[in-house]
């Protein structure tokens, strides 16, 4: 078995995908005996059968072995891990105050921004928020269906058996890994704070709420009757369901803005061992369409998952007519299924270096 580079670029010819490979001009004659785990710790490092590195049977353990199967796999080489290991979590709490910085901004830019659209349209920019009792048991239940959805979907059985609850779970690591990972308690919670209310302020009461104001308005906005207030004379029953029709179309936009934003971008090149054989190849190129595959599930699913979620949230302010229902529901959502994540990814990394201890005691032990 040799290690082949494959290589394709961003988009695919219409003919196919482009590979180009490397084959090394000769095979070294002396053996020598390579122990590797076959784990990552890098989120990038992605099976292209389908499972991530570490994976076995679900998001935790790693396992032992090295090249001794046709299993193709797309891998990211760290000749100095040991040593990155000790060093990372340095780095770790430099980057997360960075994206802590970073996502507070965004969210109280989103806020403001949401505070200007009211002001254009004249509506109430705080979303008729009211700190009771009731909201936030509202707030509580509401939280409760989505959260067990969610649980189920990502669960390791499930995921098992669905492809497309491994696009939902793959999407949802490469979020924790790239910006929630390496946060203390405090700093999670106040990010996930932040995103609550700099979201439901602009989305739900801005937004959801300018189009259900321009809906319901009707011909006052517009004294010539078209555009969107004309939809009033074609579509009579329009004008009850202005609510609804609002929460939608947000819910739609929410879904596309996440689309743009934080879909999955298609790697430059993949790594992968492969048979010298035809057959070999050939099977090379079937888990790498596959794989392909997979990833554009990623870029479907998870914006329809947050689509699915906006709408939920915006009808939830319709009947509750409190922005702070949502955004207690929308906080609770958020550090549950994150909190989930994160907890997974430690274990996955506390198994890692146990493993990678193991692996040099052997060592020594061989020596």
């Amino acid at each position: 078995m040799s290690l082949v580079t494959v290589a394709t670029s961003l988009f695919p010819s219409r003919g196919g995908l482009r590979l180009t490979e490397f084959l090394p001009a000769r095979k070294q004659k002396r053996r020598v005996p390579i122990r590797c785990v076959r784990a990552s710790a890098e989120h990038s490092s992605e099976r292209i059968d389908g499972r991530r590195e570490g994976d076995s049977g679900g998001r935790g353990g790693g396992g032992g072995g090295g090249f001794t199967s046709s299993t193709m796999e797309v891998t990211t080489f760290d000749r100095s891990f040991g040593e990155a290991t000790d060093q990372f979590p340095v780095w770790e709490k430099i980057g997360a105050v960075v994206r802590l910085s970073y996502g507070i901004g965004i969210y109280g830019a989103m806020a403001l921004a949401g505070r200007f659209i009211c002001s254009i349209t004249g509506i109430d920019s705080m979303g008729g928020f009211n700190p009771s009792f009731d909201a936030i048991l509202q707030g509580l239940g509401y939280a409760a269906p989505p959260i067990m959805a969610l649980l189920l979907i990502l669960d390791d059985e499930v995921v098992k058996l669905s492809p497309h609850a491994r696009a939902i779970r793959d999407v949802e690591d490469e979020e924790l890994w790239s910006f929630f990972y390496g946060m203390s308690p405090w700093q999670f919670i106040l990010i996930v704070a932040a995103s609550s209310v700099g979201e439901e302020l602009f989305y739900r009461a801005a937004v959801q709420g300018a189009l259900a104001d321009i809906f319901l308005r009707g011909t006052d906005l517009v004294t010539d009757a078209r555009g969107m207030a004309s939809l009033t004379g074609v579509l009579p029953l329009f004008v009850p369901f202005a609510q609804a029709f609002a929460a939608v179309i947000t819910a739609g936009l929410t879904g596309s803005l996440y689309y743009v934003a934080a879909s999955p971008k298609d790697p430059t090149y993949v790594v992968a061992p492969v048979l010298e054989s035809r057959s070999g190849r050939e099977d090379l190129k079937k888990l790498f369409a596959a794989w392909y595959e997979k990833r554009q599930l990623k870029k479907i699913y998870s914006p329809l998952l947050e689509g699915i979620l906006a709408l939920y949230l915006g009808f939830e302010w319709i009947q509750t007519n409190n922005i702070l229902s949502p955004m207690i529901t929308h906080g609770i959502y958020s550090a549950v299924i994150l909190g989930h994540g994160l907890w997974k990814i430690h274990d996955h990394r506390r198994r890692l270096r146990q493993r990678i201890q193991q692996l040099k005691i052997e060592k020594k032990e061989f020596e």
